[in-house]
């Protein structure tokens, strides 16, 4: 099979490698898309928060066609169209946190048998266990599904947050997640949305595919104080950091929410970040961190945003800019790494 293999910074290769055979209780996956998300940017710009070894293969928003089944596997059968939740989420199972079903949380996230588990969405085949394969509806795309991990992301923040309809919630960011999370907190009942970015064209975007009701651009401005005019001077109920890296998102987000609010962060950074203290401390404000998803009383987060695209309620079609084979995936990670030349915002491979 083609695979992707990643050798360090911008160094990509595709390589043939042997078909993968799943173990008891996997599957082999016929990958069909593969989404680059914002945290596969990060090794590549030459940063390293995820202690990744190199060589490796990743792409964790994936979907496909089961291909072969492990021992054991009943619940699947060749053929079945399935997205897929990433595999380095799983836990231990047996942890406080994983018997509370927050497997995101497990001290062992990602290494359940002590080794790394990591999906390959950047490959033709795939292993995957099969309790993190979901069934498509016939009527939703692989490109679709492999863009059910950004909305469980929205789906985790807004669980936390618990909004209300007198809401104003400010997006930083629009990229796939501040895309999806905007979906996901109107579906969420949500009143106001306010996305803040770096250009007009994404946020143009945001409108037309209905993550934002407003827009503020940092090419027309201070943010903060066109967040403030925005809202009456009070700022807003709660605010969402998507970008993450090493913008000076965090101390934006602290000054734009209103007294007593949320700062809700999205966002993996990579560099030390600046909080203005004493205004958070005035405001008294809750600053959370939203790692990932897992599921939320009883229920996987991943199937609820699953949901939510099977429904129609919430749409990537109109964020999905950019579609590359496998083979060229360096044109691929080249474009999403410079979307002020290439115009993407969400890139698929499809393998």
């Amino acid at each position: 099979m083609k695979a992707a293999v990643f050798y360090g910074g911008q160094d990509i290769r595709v390589e043939e490698l042997p078909t993968p055979q799943p173990e008891p209780g996997e599957v082999l996956i016929r990958v069909r898309s593969g989404g680059i998300c914002g945290s596969d940017l990060h090794p590549y710009r030459g940063q390293n928060p995820y202690g990744l070894r190199e060589p490796h293969q990743r792409g964790h928003e994936l979907a496909g066609k089961v291909a072969g089944l492990g021992e054991g596997v009943t619940s699947l059968e060749i053929g079945r169209r399935v997205g897929i939740q990433a595999e380095h989420l799983l836990g231990c199972g047996t942890c406080r946190y994983c018997l509370r079903g927050e497997y995101h949380l497990c001290p062992s996230r990602g290494m359940p048998h002590g080794r790394r588990a990591e999906s390959h969405g950047f490959s033709q085949y795939d292993t995957c266990v099969a309790t993190n394969c979901y069934p498509l509806p016939d009527d939703v795309s692989y490109d679709a599904a492999s863009q059910v991990d950004c909305y469980a992301c929205g789906v985790h923040a807004l669980n936390r947050a618990k909004p209300t309809p007198d809401w104003t919630a400010v997006i930083i960011g629009t990229g796939a997640i501040g895309m999806t999370l905007g979906q996901v907190a109107r579906v969420y009942g949500v009143g106001r949305i306010i996305m803040v970015g770096t250009r007009h064209e994404p946020l143009a975007i945001a409108k037309k595919c209905g993550a934002t009701d407003d827009v503020v651009s940092n090419a027309d401005g201070d943010p903060v104080e066109a967040v403030l005019h925005a809202t009456n001077g009070e700022g807003a109920d709660i605010v969402f950091e998507t970008v993450g890296g090493t913008a000076p998102t965090l101390s934006q987000a602290v000054g734009m929410a209103r007294r007593g609010g949320i700062v809700s962060v999205l966002g993996v950074f990579t560099g030390a970040q600046e909080v203005d203290a004493v205004t958070a401390y005035r405001k008294e404000l809750r600053i959370q961190w939203s790692n990932s998803y897992s599921s939320w009383q009883g229920v996987s987060e991943y199937k609820t945003a699953l949901g939510l695209l099977a429904a129609g309620r919430v749409d990537p079609s109109g964020f999905i800019t950019h579609h590359y084979p496998v083979e060229q995936i360096g044109e691929a990670f080249a474009a999403a790494n410079d979307k002020r030349r290439s115009g993407a915002i969400k890139v698929i491979v499809n393998p």
